[in-house]
This record gives C-alpha cells, sequence and structure tokens, in this order.
C-alpha cells in the first residue's frame, strides 16, 4: 500500500508555475472526462444534474487550476464502456478509479482523493466465512462487469461460474437483497450508499472478506502528457491542506 501512495502522489511534488500556462490549460479542457453512476462518488441526481464527491472536488480544481469546465462537460457513460475507452483512447480522463497494481501500469492517475476498502459483503444472516478461494466454490456473487471487486475477486480465486455480472449496482444490490446472491464484491462505503438507495438495511449485511485497502483517484490515458497533470495535482493537494475536500466528503455522507 506505501507503494501505490507514493506512486499516486509523486504527481503532486512537481514545482509549478504561479500561472498554469494557456496551452496546458486547453489541453485539460480538450481531454474527454468520463465518469459513471457511482453514488455518492458520482451520480446523475433526480433533476438530471451531476453530483458527488469526486464530482465536486474536480470542479474546485478546475477553478484553483483555471480550467473553464463545468458540470455539462462530463460525460456519464457505463463503466466498462469508459473504462475499456481509457485503456484504448489517448486525450481520455476517467472517475473516480481504485489504484491497484496493476491499473497503475495501465493509467496515469492524480490523487490520492479518498481512502476506499472493497470487500465481499453478505448478510449477516447467513454467516458466511471467506478465508480463501475454496470458500468461494459455492458461491454466487454479484459484481459490476470490470468494476474494482470484480477485478479483485477474480484475481482472489473467483470463476466465471461463480459470477453474476451486473451493469447497475443498484440491481445488483436487490438481487442480493432478494436472496438471488449469496454475497456481492464492491466498495464497503458505495455498497452502503446503494443498500439505503435501494430501501435495505446496511447493519443487515457485513464485510466476510476484505479484498483491498486502497485509494480513489482521477485516471487518465497512459499517453497523457505529464505537465498536463501536474497542475491538477498541486491544486487537489492545495485543496487538501485547506480542508476543502473533508468538508465536501462530510456534506454528502451527512
Amino acid at each position: 500500500m506505501k507503494k501505490l501512495i507514493a506512486i499516486a502522489l509523486l504527481l503532486t511534488t512537481t514545482s509549478l508555475y504561479a500561472q498554469t500556462p494557456a496551452e496546458i490549460l486547453k489541453q485539460i479542457e480538450a481531454l474527454d472526462w468520463m465518469t459513471e453512476e457511482y453514488p455518492p462518488f458520482n451520480y446523475v441526481d433526480k433533476d438530471g444534474k451531476l453530483q458527488g464527491i469526486t464530482v465536486d472536488i474536480l470542479i474546485e480544481v478546475f477553478k484553483k487550476v483555471g480550467v473553464q469546465l463545468t458540470r455539462e462537460d462530463l460525460k456519464v457513460l457505463p463503466w466498462a464502456r469508459s473504462y475499456e475507452k481509457l485503456l484504448d483512447t489517448p486525450g481520455t480522463a476517467l472517475f473516480s478509479m481504485t489504484y491497484t497494481e496493476e491499473r497503475l501500469k495501465h493509467f496515469q492517475f492524480v490523487g490520492p482523493i479518498i481512502p476506499t476498502q472493497v470487500s465481499i459483503i453478505a448478510p449477516v444472516a447467513k454467516h458466511l466465512k471467506v478465508a480463501d478461494a475454496a470458500d468461494l466454490k459455492a458461491l454466487k456473487i454479484g459484481v459490476v462487469r470490470d468494476d474494482i471487486g470484480d477485478q479483485l475477486v477474480r484475481a482472489f480465486g473467483a470463476k466465471d461460474k461463480n459470477l453474476n455480472i451486473n451493469h447497475s449496482a443498484f440491481n445488483m444490490v436487490q438481487m442480493l437483497a432478494k436472496g438471488r446472491l449469496h454475497a456481492i464484491a464492491y466498495a464497503e462505503d458505495i455498497a452502503q450508499y446503494q443498500f439505503i438507495l435501494a430501501g435495505m438495511d446496511p447493519k443487515e449485511y457485513e464485510s466476510v472478506h476484505v479484498l483491498q485497502k486502497s485509494h480513489m483517484g482521477y485516471a487518465f490515458h497512459k499517453s497523457t502528457d505529464p505537465k498536463i497533470l501536474e497542475p491538477l495535482s498541486k491544486a487537489l493537494k492545495d485543496l487538501r491542506a485547506a480542508g476543502v475536500i473533508d468538508t465536501i466528503y462530510a456534506q454528502h455522507l451527512q
């Protein structure tokens, strides 16, 4: 974990000019910014407006750097589609993404933004015990396609036959509530938020195995010029030091 954080923080140590050059601002504004439905970090509210912790933080970063982008300039796409686009297409950015060793090989990151813990989550009443991959053999586990939970539970040893692939976290937790899944592999804080949205009591569900403790960040195509990321990283660092990030986080989770 120390290695992950050290790599992620590397971008924040670069000194910058007093004013971000106009050409760099243009390049930042020209990026194809993508996100997904992942409340409370990024989601579209009932009025069709993009909201969330990482959205609000990014907008504050834009303001600090002088980038002329708004919420309306951020595209909301299914995770699997945006993830593949980030892998294949230069000039793209995607958030929020959990850091892993594998992803650090394929993307550049600005962050970390917020800590996160991805786990196998099951109903308390089931009394499931998961210590190793052998314990997954008889289980049906819900995942969102190409989500970090999907990737980590496969790395842990889950086979295709064990997995129920979903395109929506909301549908996935509903299946869990109806007993159609034994468990889900997902970020704990996001799962709890989805439980509440689905009318489920979060206290009735528990983590039965932690897959990874990590952080979330803003991810960029591997070919992205580091000069574009330097002002974004510095702005994020300054906002954290000023307490802005903690304030945004608290506002959304009240």
